[in-house]
């Protein structure tokens, strides 16, 4: 990494809010770069749906969604209803929004190829495929909800107790051994008796165990009921999938998964911070160290997650709730800046650098439930909606006749006014990929501070909660935009994501000929 070379360093910091990071002059790398000139904080108008994945690909592609085909968060294809229900609950089977081989256009993976430029990725949709043949080395994190078990002792043998439990993750089958030594109630859990630790009382334990795709890691903690039972915590768990070659270090015990719940300020959730702001900087660290990559793309989802949980309580709750709020909001901001100082350091004051968000955040009062109404019409046996948090799609065996579907449109504006089935013209205006099975046989909508869930909840909650997905022109939605290099710090930014992608070809254009 020394010398003077071409290297760019694409951050995401997913869900950024461009107001907090400019009254906070946050990723501001001249703190860390002196000598290394930069921009100011630009907005950045996202696509619709203004979602993670929809939006990542828009930054790759420098399209829209009826150029990238990435239609949301989640959508189908042409399987069957029956299939998309046995599969929508599982994250494993329906991640393939974020894999590059649902791309419908090229990326800027492929244009660096092209260059002879080197790239890696941690973290970032897009950029990795379970089915390429050919891939860069990267790696993304998927996560399973924490759970509470019981796990029954067996008997004393040698002066101590011990008991298994089968867990499953993700498709992953995970032994968990535990044993109580008698004498000095310590309690030690392991994966396997051979790399078992010790968990002291409910003080967590971080837990990272091999799986044949990568990694799980979940903090784990103990408390002893009886003599014959374990009452076992499990935190959220963290499921790491390497591709592309990627060889994640052995740091046991250092692996994504927070040992502690989250964003106190909203006491209604048992959610752990996954991946850890401080292992996706390490993780960074060791591609830069390992690959050596012309091109590292970086994505960190902490504030994102942060303001899904405390963004209703920093802007609706009460004055000392939106006080806790803002400062655990504006704690995450400050962790990630200072994993992206220490990042910048590694890559050198060479290197040019590219921050942006994919999108905002707005609170949400209503939670709409669209596939009860599918069950009230009797229709739930051969469709099922599923989507994004502001467009459902509604996937069918066969095409919907004109009668159900007027019935169909009737019963959703019942549940909420706020919605609306989209038509040809208007998916074509929002720039969906008009007539793409991905859109299933109609695309429908709602409105500000409400949002679809796919669950089998309530057909209509009144919830305190924060998303995004809605209309780009809502400024609330729009992300971050901010370069630092020699080159970087020259070219106007773009209007919206969809301009990201020239921009980057344009700073690495003009890194070359300043060779």
């Amino acid at each position: 990494m020394s010398g003077r070379r071409r290297r760019m360093v694409v951050i995401c910091v997913d869900g950024g809010l461009p107001g907090i990071i400019r009254e906070h002059d946050f990723f501001n790398l001249s703190r860390a770069l002196p000598t290394l000139p930069g921009t100011a904080v630009h907005e950045l108008r996202s696509i619709y749906p203004s979602s993670t994945a929809p939006s990542h690909a828009s930054f790759l592609t420098g399209t829209y969604p009826s150029g990238h085909g990435i239609v949301g968060n989640r959508f189908w294809e042409r399987e069957s209803v029956e299939e998309i229900r046995r599969r929508s609950d599982d994250p494993l089977s329906s991640f393939h929004p974020y894999e590059e081989s649902s791309l419908t256009a090229p990326s800027l993976l492929d244009w660096f190829a092209r260059q002879g430029a080197s790239a890696a990725a941690v973290h970032f949709p897009q950029t990795f495929s379970r089915n390429a043949q050919l891939a860069i080395p990267s790696c993304y994190c998927l996560y399973a909800p924490a759970r509470n078990l019981v796990v029954p002792l067996g008997p004393t043998v040698d002066g101590a107790a011990e008991g298994v439990v089968q867990l499953s993750y993700l498709g992953h089958e995970v032994a968990l051994y535990l044993r109580v030594d008698q004498q000095t109630n310590v309690i030690t859990v392991g994966s396997h008796r051979e790399t078992a630790v010790v968990a002291d009382s409910l003080r967590p334990t971080r837990l990272d165990i091999p799986v044949s795709s990568g990694s799980v890691s979940v903090a784990v903690s103990c408390r002893r009921l009886d003599e014959g039972q374990i009452e076992v915590r499990l935190g959220t768990a963290v499921i790491t999938l390497g591709f592309g070659g990627l060889d994640m270090p052995d740091r046991a015990g250092d692996g994504p998964a927070s040992l502690y719940v989250e964003y106190t300020a909203n006491p209604g959730h048992t959610f752990h911070e996954s991946p850890r702001a401080e292992w996706v900087e390490q993780t960074a660290l060791d591609v830069l160290k390992q690959h050596d990559p012309d091109v590292l793309f970086v994505r960190f989802n902490q504030a994102d997650h942060a303001q899904e949980f405390l963004y209703w309580h920093a802007v609706r709750g009460s004055s000392g709730e939106r006080s806790r709020a803002w400062q655990q909001i504006l704690d995450v901001y400050a962790r990630i800046d200072a994993c992206v100082m220490r990042l910048a350091q590694a890559a050198g004051e060479h290197a040019e650098f590219l921050f942006f968000s994919d999108h905002g955040i707005d609170y949400v009062e209503t939670h709409l439930r669209p596939n009860h109404v599918l069950a009230d019409l009797g229709l739930a046996d051969r469709m099922v909606f599923q989507g994004d948090s502001n467009c459902a799609y509604l996937y069918a065996d066969a095409p919907v006749p004109p009668a159900e579907k007027k019935r169909l449109d009737q019963a959703l504006h019942a549940l909420d006014p706020s919605i609306g089935v989209l038509t040809p013209a208007e998916q074509d205006r929002l720039k969906l990929p008009v007539g793409s099975p991905r859109l299933g046989r109609l695309t429908v909508t709602c409105g500000p501070h409400t949002e679809f869930q796919y669950s089998d909840a309530t057909p209509r909650e009144s919830v305190a909660s924060a998303s995004h997905g809605y209309l780009p022109s809502d400024s609330a939605m729009s992300g971050f935009f901010r370069c630092f290099g020699q080159a970087a710090a020259r070219p106007a930014p773009p209007k919206d994501i969809t301009g990201a992608a020239t921009a980057v070809r344009s700073i690495w254009r003009q890194a070359a000929r300043e060779m």
